[in-house]
């Protein structure tokens, strides 16, 4: 089911827009293949180190599953590319479920899972390895990870829905579930073995097991999301956030006792979804403690992105820093910060482009489809 998302205006809007940048031609980033790197590519070009770089999924057709993952620069060209297994979303009755995005970005380059749980590593060259391997098929699973910031340990949580089962000939009933839920917190180390940390499962498709979704790392804890909705009819406000120790226990909670959310900075900035309503938005320090109060909407938890430096939030619509405020206008989407600076966006055509806030009229089409990852470190 469609989400339905109630954003606010805010006082500040953009009133135009203005293109720059390459040409739209080309409908994906493209790149030259790479020797030796199956399934991945790279430009043989020389780039200068301190060249802003970004990740991005591509899809085959808009509203499809990524199957590619690029390594980007601000000229709309793929510097390095691999292809993957797509992932399919887990079916739940009436209502949608709420995936954690297959790439993230790390020191190394640019971590990406595939349908199968297979984790691997592109990196600036070209090259991608496997990282780690998770048990699941892209059927009735969803799979939430985060990568040690030295990049030598992956922390999974693995669900698994009960079957789907059609609705009898001749109804228009929605397909229900039958059978258990379970789940699978799973540590491996990279390039090296996978080894259950806990296991759990329900009893029967009517009750449900308590996930752990890993989100982040701060410093040496990995960060995971407790217990939150599976799926969702309308709002989604992520979940409690908890440090996890080494046998995959919830340690201590981040953010606060009353700080719900899907991401954690490295710092530990958590932009948590707070208030009676829980469309509040509350960025804090990892003991709860008012960093500031940036005027967002939290009515979706897996919009709030935040600048790399904790100086600027979006949800989608708004834009903050501690000094601007302004409103992306519809159907243009914010969808995340390349720097504290740069706003990425999803234009009308489906292409990405950017803006600056200090001059947030002026989009600047990339000229190729996809979405938004992640800024790369030290590019």
């Amino acid at each position: 089911m469609k989400i339905l998302v109630a954003l606010v205006a805010l006082v500040v809007g953009l009133t135009a827009c203005a293109t720059a940048g390459p040409p739209s031609s080309h409908s994906r980033a493209s790149a030259t293949p790479a020797a030796g790197a199956p399934g991945a590519s790279a430009s043989p070009k020389t780039r200068a180190a301190a060249e802003p770089l970004f990740a991005v999924l591509e899809a085959p057709a808009r509203g499809e599953q990524a199957d590619t993952v690029a390594i980007v620069g601000l000229d709309g060209y793929a510097r390095a590319k691999a292809k993957f297994q797509p992932r399919k979303g887990p079916y739940v009755p009436m209502a949608a479920t709420m995936p954690q995005s297959e790439a993230q970005v790390g020191a190394a380059g640019v971590y990406y899972v595939d349908g199968n749980g297979v984790v691997r590593l592109l990196k600036r060259s070209g090259t991608s390895t496997v990282v780690a391997t998770f048990p699941m098929t892209p059927d009735q699973h969803e799979l939430w990870y985060a990568v040690s910031p030295d990049g030598g340990t992956v922390l999974a949580g693995i669900l698994t829905l009960p079957t789907v089962v059609p609705p009898p000939p001749g109804t228009d009933w929605p397909a229900t579930l039958a059978g258990n839920w379970k789940f699978e917190l799973d540590r491996a180390s990279a390039g090296g073995s996978t080894r259950v940390l806990l296991r759990d499962e329900s009893a029967g498709p009517e009750a449900m097991v308590k996930p752990i979704f890993p989100v982040g790392w701060t410093g040496s804890n990995p960060v995971a999301m407790v217990g939150a909705p599976i799926a969702t009819q309308n709002q989604w406000p992520g979940g409690p956030l908890f440090t996890i120790d080494g046998a995959g226990h919830p340690s201590t909670r981040i953010g606060g006792g009353d700080c719900t959310a899907a991401s954690v900075l490295p710092s530990g900035l958590v932009p948590c979804v707070v208030g009676p309503t829980g469309s509040a938005v509350s960025v804090r320090d990892s003991s709860g403690r008012l960093v500031w109060q940036p005027p967002v909407d939290g009515f979706m938890a897996l919009r709030l992105t935040m600048a790399p430096d904790g100086s600027g939030i979006t949800d989608g619509r708004h834009v903050a820093t501690r000094t601007t405020t302004f409103v992306i206008p519809p159907p243009l989407v914010a969808q995340g910060w390349l720097d504290s600076q740069t706003v990425v966006l999803q234009l009308d055509s489906g292409h990405l482009g950017y803006i600056r806030v200090d001059s947030p009229t002026a989009v600047h089409d990339l000229g190729f489809k996809g979405s938004f990852v992640g800024a790369l470190q030290n590019s």
